[in-house]
């Protein structure tokens, strides 16, 4: 679940409670006793007599804010980063043609998949195979021409001037076959690796020039996961880290760390991570929505109902406690697991007196009256 929908939820559900439980008034005792009214008889309102029984009262010039509390023990839990993220492929490529020609026979189709080597297209051979003849045979000429000239020059009758522009002659005619080989070879265009024929570029008599798409080919063997991780959790992330990966077409399965990167994206402040895990069937595709639990190990924890959390002047979620001088502290707090019945929080004292009612009327450094909640979850 999106963090900010949990955090608008909680504290809507925090303030909800608040609200239908009628704790906090002004002109009730948090015991129950009765506050005679103003300049009356000692005898109670009829808007006091109808008001629950427990309330927090401010007290004003007669005292402090009095607070129910309740002692919270951290216990151990596994920690999960929760990151929202996507698939996507390891390899991707545009084949492109190396030489110009007209297209004789597109062979690739959308959508299917194809093997190493196989052919995507064909292009028009033109005059292609009878330059390709006339090279050998002019190679045959001057391998002749070189054997001859060596002869000469054993038996002392050519220089050896004449012998090396022989053996010039043949290496230019060699080379020049092997660029006609070549060439006539790049008429067949292959898929350098099999995948998906993701699109196609090209149709029967089209004519291309060298450097022009032919048709990509995708590889969704292995799939990633990616997402972008946090700076404050980002040291958590190492070779070893594995996640918990569901998509939003309900397939689950885990996957292993396989990239992070060394830099922040200098606009969100956050570390791009790759997980990759095994598609054999090649079923899982690119682009699908993913929601990734990263676990990174046991931290002490607090469980707390929705209704203790609050926000501090700068927006933070955390809780309010009473330390030992009975003065009002906020604990900004991270939401490590959520269930039905509350919240997990790390980064909390192991030990702590959290409000439970009247934290929304003090503020950091108040002094309170803190009175036992018995009533009160607990970790």
């Amino acid at each position: 679940m999106n963090r900010s929908v949990i955090l608008a939820i909680l504290v809507a559900a925090g303030i909800g409670v608040w609200l239908a439980s009628g704790e906090i008034t002004g002109g009730g005792r948090i015991d129950g006793a009765a506050t005679p009214a103003a300049g009356g008889d000692g005898g109670e309102s009829p808007a006091a007599a109808a008001a629950p029984e427990r309330r927090a009262v401010h007290a004003g010039a007669a005292g402090p804010f009095r607070v129910r509390v309740k002692r919270l023990q951290a216990s151990p839990r596994s920690r999960d980063i929760v990151a929202r993220g996507r698939t996507g492929i390891r390899r991707m490529v545009d084949v492109r043609a190396e030489i110009m020609g007209r297209v004789a026979e597109a062979v690739a189709r959308e959508g299917t998949f194809v093997e190493t080597g196989a052919v995507l297209a064909r292009l028009d051979l033109r005059d292609r195979p009878q330059r390709l003849a006339e090279a050998r045979a002019l190679v045959a000429q001057r391998e002749l021409e070189h054997e001859g000239a060596e002869r000469l020059r054993a038996k002392g009758f050519r220089a050896r001037t004449r012998t090396a522009e022989a053996a010039a002659l043949l290496e230019s005619a060699r080379a020049r076959l092997a660029a006609m080989e070549i060439a006539l070879d790049r008429t067949v265009i292959r898929a350098p690796f099999a995948g998906f024929v993701e699109r196609r570029h090209v149709e029967l008599g089209d004519f291309v020039e060298a450097g022009d798409a032919i048709a990509r080919i995708v590889d969704r063997t292995p799939i990633l996961v990616i997402a972008h991780i946090s700076e404050r959790d980002i040291g958590y992330i190492d070779s070893r880290t594995t996640a918990r990966i569901a998509l939003a077409t309900g397939e689950a399965f885990e996957g292993q760390l396989d990239y992070v990167a060394s830099m922040a994206d200098e606009e969100t402040r956050t570390f791009r991570v790759a997980f990759h895990a095994p598609n054999p069937e090649r079923r899982i595709r690119s682009g699908i929505t993913a929601e990734l639990h990263i676990a990174v190990g046991a931290v002490p924890a607090h469980f707390v109902s929705p209704a203790m959390l609050t926000l501090n002047d700068d927006g933070e979620l955390g809780v309010k406690s009473v330390n030992d001088r009975n003065l009002v502290e906020f604990h900004r707090a991270d939401i490590i697991r959520d269930e039905a019945a509350g919240v997990w929080l790390g980064g909390l004292p192991e030990s702590l007196r959290v409000i439970t009612v009247g934290q929304e009327f003090v503020r950091d450094g108040d002094p309170v009256v803190p009175v036992a909640d018995a009533g009160a979850d607990a970790s």
